[in-house]
């Protein structure tokens, strides 16, 4: 038997002749559960969901699924099937549900008793679950748990999609009939619910969102949901949030999703939470949460100002120093000081990189805030770039663990000249005669500071909730200008401080010679304690990873 071939499920119309379709999967059940002697003996089912729309998705199939399927050929079935069909998200949920997700992604895989969540995941644990399974001599629990949450027909599904028997049925001979469409008679018009919905560009828990609301907006066709920039209608969320009694940590942060007096924030906006939102008002309707907010537009912009007023300088700073405290920053920096210093560049050259990385990021955030370069952060593929940045970072980390632990033992055998991550003498001389040559620290500035410049653009989702956004709004209040100004200097200032004092740290302990001694003598201690910071640092940046 060879595996699946890469399908894409397509839509297929509302269909009826429910108990056909239910005498047909009890026979393919039947068939798939019997013991002893089947064609599938062996096997192990996995199932891939995936946006058609994400360039990851389209990654990890060709860069994870296909070489796997390759490789493994017979022994392994994949089934692909695309969430812009709502039959499949249906089916994605349901299998969330039963596997007790608490933190959905796209892309994600089911095999067994697993689910792997997001590209990283998929992409470091889905061969490990392929030869677990089939050392167990293959798993078929898929199947069945899918045969028992396909949706059976009704005017809230859109499809129903095939099923992971269809292989099985398929190959003894029949196949599972699929129910014709049918007259389901004229709609009745039903009460619109109305929902505010807000999202921030670049936000991946907003990406999730979206797909969620797409799915009960397709199966509540009543459901009508206006969406708003969070930084751009600020004051619209802020007027939500009170008139919904929402935590004042919550405010101003997204996604965010308002229907009637109840409102969902973050992980919370996941379809059956939707769902539950909006069953109140399924016969009586709900009106639009922004009907009539321009009159109480002031109240909402002052209580924003207040709640700047009651921002201290402290607070700011402390604000901005947690968030320069972050993964991507930080495993950038230990990117660039290892190939600077695999290469043999110190002093002023580590400083000079240094000092171009922070200004990128610091005058990034500066544009954003006053609004010079808001239009970049809304741009699709800087999602892309920072999970990619993350990935890969993520890999050097480890690498540099691996490398420091084998430099540890080889430093407590005396053995300094040996270690891992000293470069090979004929890399170290050709190093030499570059920069004989010319080369220098000026061609590592300007991609320093464009470094910095991306980073800070795909960190920008994910950092300054509720402080920035309340700074940048009171930024665009003429008699607030100059003191959110300074406000907003000031926590960019306390952003890049961890940044700027890492690189101190590098360039000093690259120019004195005491330090220089001092470490030498406790090589092996050190290398030690860089192997555990690498590896805190790579799972680290994992969980990030899977975060989003």
């Amino acid at each position: 038997m060879t595996s699946e071939p890469f399908r894409r499920s397509e839509p297929r119309p509302k269909m009826i002749y429910v108990l056909g379709m239910i005498l047909a999967l009890a026979l393919a059940l039947s068939f798939i559960l019997a013991p002893g002697g089947r064609a599938d003996e062996g096997l192990v089912y996995l199932l891939y969901f995936y946006d058609p729309n994400c360039s990851i998705c389209e990654e990890t199939h060709r860069q994870v699924l296909e070489p796997l399927m390759a490789e493994y050929s017979s022994r392994i079935v994949v089934e692909e099937r695309s969430i812009a069909d709502s039959a499949n998200f249906e089916l994605m949920i349901k299998l969330e549900q039963e596997y007790k997700v608490m933190a959905g992604g796209i892309p994600e895989v089911f095999i067994g008793q697993d689910v792997l969540v997001g590209a990283e995941e998929i992409r470091a644990k889905l061969k490990e679950r392929i030869e677990y399974y089939l050392a167990r001599g293959g798993d078929r629990s898929l199947p069945a748990k899918v045969l028992t949450l396909v949706p059976t027909p009704s005017s809230g599904a859109s499809s129903v999609p095939e099923n992971l028997c269809d292989v099985c049925a398929k190959a003894h001979g029949f196949e599972v009939p699929k129910p014709t469409p049918a007259d389901q008679g004229a709609a009745t018009a039903k009460a619109i619910i109305y929902a505010a919905y807000f999202y921030q560009p670049g936000c991946d828990e907003c990406e999730r969102a979206e797909h969620d609301l797409k799915y009960i907006q397709d199966k509540y066709p009543q459901l009508q949901v206006r969406r708003f920039d969070v930084k751009e209608e600020a004051a619209l969320n802020q007027y939500l949030c009170i008139q919904a009694q929402v935590p004042a940590d919550k405010h101003l942060t997204a996604p965010a999703l308002f229907i009637g007096q109840g409102y969902l924030i973050g992980e919370q906006i996941r379809a059956p939470a939707i769902e539950s939102l909006i069953a109140p008002y399924l016969s009586s309707g709900a009106p639009e949460p922004w009907a009539g907010w321009e009159a109480r537009k002031q109240e909402a912009e002052a209580a924003i100002v207040e709640r700047f007023r009651s921002l201290r300088l402290a607070t700011i700073a402390g604000a901005g120093l947690i968030d320069g405290i972050n993964p991507c920053a930080f495993a950038t920096i230990i990117f660039l000081i290892a190939y600077l210093s695999a290469y043999e560049r110190k002093g002023r050259e580590i400083l000079a990189a240094g000092i171009a990385f922070s200004a990128g990021v610091f005058l990034t955030y500066i544009g954003v805030g006053f609004g010079f370069l808001r239009f970049l952060a809304s741009l699709p593929f800087l999602n892309v770039i920072g999970k990619w940045v993350y990935g890969i970072t993520m890999l050097l980390c480890l690498a540099l663990a691996w490398g420091s632990i084998m430099d540890y033992f080889k430093a407590r055998a005396g053995k300094t000249q040996e270690m891992a991550l000293r470069l090979p003498d004929r890399f170290r001389n050709l190093t030499k005669r570059l920069i004989r040559r010319g080369a220098s620290a000026r061609q590592f500035v300007p991609a320093s500071f464009v470094l910095g410049l991306v980073i800070s653009l795909v960190e920008l989702a994910c950092t300054g909730q509720v402080y920035l956004p309340t700074i940048i709004f009171v930024l665009g209040i003429p008699e607030w200008r100059a003191r959110a100004s300074l406000a907003l200097l000031l926590y960019n200032v306390m952003f890049i401080l961890p940044l700027v004092v890492v690189f101190l740290l590098v360039y000093f302990g690259t120019t004195s010679e005491q330090l220089m001694a001092w470490l030498a003598k406790r090589t092996a201690a050190i290398k030690l304690v860089t192997a555990a910071l690498f590896v805190l640092l790579a799972g680290w940046l994992a969980y990030s990873i899977i975060a989003l």
